[in-house]
């Protein structure tokens, strides 16, 4: 059964990947999303992770394939959304 914080998670999660997945500059781009089982929304094009979000219970943390740590916090889905768009528009 989830506790309160695990639906809160989850519910911040399907948000996120609802607004990625209806994205129209992504899926033009050739940009697929996916939640895997530990609650991360995976952002990859042709086989190639391009980025990781992460909701902590607070914010949106984004990590780069490249690297380990968070290089970016979103407070709110729009938000995470917006920076995807700019980070991945250069791609």
């Amino acid at each position: 059964m989830y506790g309160w914080g695990s639906m809160m998670i989850e519910l911040q999660t399907q948000q996120l990947l609802e607004l990625l997945n209806k994205n129209d500059t992504l899926k033009i781009k050739g940009f697929s999303v996916s939640h895997i089982p530990d609650g991360r929304v995976i952002i990859d094009r042709a086989g190639h992770v391009h980025g990781i979000w992460d909701y902590n219970g607070e914010d949106y943390v984004w990590v780069s394939p490249s690297s380990s740590e968070p290089l970016f916090r979103a407070g709110d889905a729009q938000a995470a959304l917006l920076y995807t768009l700019v980070i991945l528009g250069r791609v």
